[in-house]
């Protein structure tokens, strides 16, 4: 019923503007949790392709429990790996994959091939997952992908 309304509210109801063709899939997570990729064709008029509309609609950054406590809290987030969890399923052979963790950076940027690299400021904020703090780690300088 979830993906259904968000199917309508994406279609009919032009969240994001008009939509020329939509496509997705469910997949189940390894606990068996369901979750939807979903592939927009937008109208060439109502394209994103501004990083200050991406901003508008996408946030990777743990919300201030002051503004947004609703938001603060029990949501999908990356994991402890690295050090603190070798067999962690981002890690390959001993190394990071699937480009966690994710890097900082003031502001969102498109990097060579054209993906966003979402806004994710230093902001000391965390939530705590197994007695472990879950932030955004620093690897790389964004300005080195996005220039």
């Amino acid at each position: 019923m979830k993906l259904d309304g968000l199917i309508r509210d994406l279609k009919v109801n032009e969240m994001f503007g008009k939509v020329n063709a939509l496509v997705y899939t469910v997949e189940f997570q390894k606990r068996g949790l369901p979750h939807a990729h979903i592939l927009l064709f937008l109208h060439p008029d109502n394209k994103i392709s501004a990083t200050y509309d991406i901003d508008r609609v996408i946030s990777a950054e743990i919300p201030d429990t002051a503004e947004s406590l609703k938001l603060y809290g029990d949501c999908m987030m990356h994991g402890a790996c690295g050090a603190l969890n070798k067999s962690s399923p981002c890690m390959k052979e001993g190394r990071f994959s699937k480009h966690y963790p994710m890097d900082f950076t003031e502001d969102t940027c498109f990097d060579k091939e054209g993906y966003a690299l979402y806004r994710r400021r230093d902001n000391g904020r965390f939530i705590e997952k197994n007695e472990i703090k879950q932030i955004t780690y620093m690897l790389f300088h964004t300005t080195e992908l996005c220039s």
